[in-house]
């Protein structure tokens, strides 16, 4: 019987949530009000939002190539504020504070529901609508990838990765189980670790796949430092998987490593 690797790499410290980030994280998941009533509410406050949103894009600049709005990221996140609470005063100051603490758009929608409940003095309600926003980017980019072929688009895939890793303050191992046609069959995250390593098993690996009858895997990781660049854990590790993939027949088609808005493909670098 074939023996698999068995080590783990080091590629992430997974922080001890306080009693205070707890209650923090409950009171995003119980908000009492929730978006049962919302609806009707809505329908009341619909004229002053739209005047709202159309005074906001009258001055917003047209791309000269598509003709389309251009809207800046802080018009942009004011027009979703603005949705969300018609009522708030001056949105653009919210939106502005929320970008300068966070960096840009991408990780306003994608900070961690305690993190943006201390940015926004416990404001329950922008918390779990960022969370919504950013889970539909994220399920937009993936029916993207398995509409043209996980290998096919390149880019688009690599949008998706970015969309799921690039905010991630702690390493996780994700793995794309593909088939025969590199059709997307599974994305599942295989650990989570610290800020800088994470363990990863090839034997489990291996087993996910043929579970899953994968014909192709692509792996992925990310490093919160930003920084790309592959450790040399991370090219051992992805050897050891392709070792345990390979007897079984399964091809580990890329190792990519994400590291903010910057990617890094073992394959491409001739790493593996």
């Amino acid at each position: 019987m074939a023996q698999f690797p068995t080590c783990g790499a080091r590629l992430v410290s997974k922080p001890v949530s306080s009693r205070k980030d707890v209650a923090k994280r409950q009171a995003v998941s119980t908000n009492p009000n929730g978006f049962a009533d919302m609806g009707q509410k809505l329908k009341t406050m619909l004229p002053a939002v739209s005047a709202q949103l159309e005074q906001l894009f009258q001055n917003t600049p047209k791309s000269d190539k598509t003709e389309t709005q251009a809207i800046s990221d802080p018009d942009l996140l004011t027009g979703l504020i603005t949705v969300i609470k018609p009522r708030q005063e001056k949105p653009d100051a919210v939106a502005a504070a929320l970008l300068k603490r966070f960096g840009s758009l991408a990780g306003v929608i994608s900070a961690p529901p305690e993190t943006l409940l201390a940015a926004t003095d416990n404001d329950a309600l922008l918390a779990v609508y960022f969370q919504l926003v950013h889970e539909a980017a994220v399920r937009l980019h993936r029916a993207r990838v398995k509409q043209a072929g996980v290998l096919a688009d390149k880019e688009q895939l690599y949008r998706y990765l970015r969309a799921i890793l690039s905010q991630e303050s702690v390493e996780q191992v994700r793995v794309l189980f593909l088939d025969e046609a590199h059709t997307l069959l599974a994305d599942e995250m295989q650990s989570r670790g610290t800020v800088d390593h994470t363990p990863i098993y090839p034997r489990e690996v291996v087993r996910r796949a043929l579970e899953l009858k994968a014909h192709y895997l692509v792996l992925v990781h990310n490093h919160p430092s930003g920084d790309p660049s592959p450790s040399q854990d991370d090219v051992t590790m992805t050897h050891h998987i392709v070792q345990a993939a390979d007897i079984m027949g399964i091809t580990v088609w890329d190792h990519v490593i994400v590291g903010g808005q910057k990617l890094c493909s073992l394959k491409e670098e001739g790493l593996f």
